[in-house]
């Protein structure tokens, strides 16, 4: 284990989609298969597609005990984080635990689709009670461009997997297409995915903008009006949502990126130890969408938490 990852759960967050939200990341930071160029972590420091056991699961599994056993009602464990999450081979016997122990509580995964093809995965995430797998590229091209994934990953390897893991579902499958402008949002695009979700037969397609800054200051947000022609082609075979971009329609104090984000954040901190939103009162940042930035930056290794206080010190 990373000497500077003893912590594998976070929060819990409150989620527009998965209302009080237990989070679990088992991966050192920045551990993933893709490095998006609108990732909110920074860019990815370890590209991989290596699965093995990142995190101790015993040790995992008494953390998520602790956190559920405290007295606080959560509505779902949610693997995500700063990283992919099924490259932790451990995930399957947390699922398992958390739905034997704790059948009231759900269990979500989010994934970036590249691993479902490796033994085991589809398997594992088949046991959760819901899925948001992203599909952000209707080219090989796109997929290029957007998600710079490890070599080995293919747009009809993605495909293959999301296509098997639909099939083996017991619960929901809600897929994630991110889209930025220039990039997939185009008219060709759109009726592109509309082939590949009329394919995978999801739930529910929910169509993601940037929310908070992220690997690349050229991302931008597509038009109103594009997200609605997008919506329009791809709700011909699936339900669609707009969700995101809420924060980066703001003006945050001239944030352009993920390092001056969190520079911000750590300027405020080294006047002594603040709650999340006295950070963004004092900074000008979206309070709504602060507290699940401070936890990413915790398990960076750039602040901790008071002792559970809400309030946090520059490390």
């Amino acid at each position: 284990m990373n000497e500077t990852r003893k912590k594998c759960v976070f929060g819990p967050i409150r989620s527009r989609r998965l209302g009080l939200s237990l989070g679990v990341d088992l991966l050192p930071f920045k551990t993933c298969s893709m490095d998006c160029i609108y990732c909110e972590c920074g860019a990815t420091t370890c590209l991989t597609m290596e699965r093995k056991e990142y995190f101790p699961a015993d040790l995992a599994l008494k953390q998520i005990d602790e956190a559920l056993t405290s007295g606080t009602k959560i509505d779902y464990v949610t693997f995500s984080g700063v990283g992919e999450p099924t490259l932790d081979t451990g995930i399957g016997s947390v699922i398992r635990h958390v739905h034997s122990r704790f059948p009231g509580v759900k269990v979500c995964m989010l994934t970036n689709s590249t691993t479902l093809l490796c033994p085991g995965v589809i398997d594992d995430l088949a046991e959760c009670d819901l899925v948001i797998p992203s599909l952000d590229g209707s080219t090989e091209e796109e997929l290029a461009q957007l998600n710079r994934p490890e070599k080995t990953v293919t747009l009809a390897g993605i495909m293959e997997g999301l296509i098997r893991l639909r099939k083996r579902m017991k619960g929901k499958m809600h897929l994630e297409i991110f889209l930025a402008a220039g990039l997939n949002d185009s008219r060709e695009s759109a009726i592109r995915f509309r082939e590949l979700v009329a394919q995978i037969r999801p739930h529910l397609v929910q169509l993601n903008t940037l929310d908070r800054p992220g690997t690349e200051k050229s991302v931008e947000i597509p038009a109103p009006e594009t997200l609605a022609m997008v919506a329009s082609i791809i709700g011909e075979v699936a339900p669609v949502e707009c969700i995101g971009g809420r924060a980066a329609t703001q003006k945050q104090a001239g944030v352009q990126d993920v390092t001056s984000y969190n520079n911000m954040i750590l300027k405020q901190l080294e006047k002594g130890s603040l709650s999340a939103s006295e950070i963004a009162s004092a900074a000008g940042l979206n309070e709504q969408q602060l507290p699940a930035h401070l936890r990413r930056m915790e398990k960076a290794g750039l602040i901790e938490e008071i002792n559970n206080t809400g309030k946090f010190r520059k490390l």
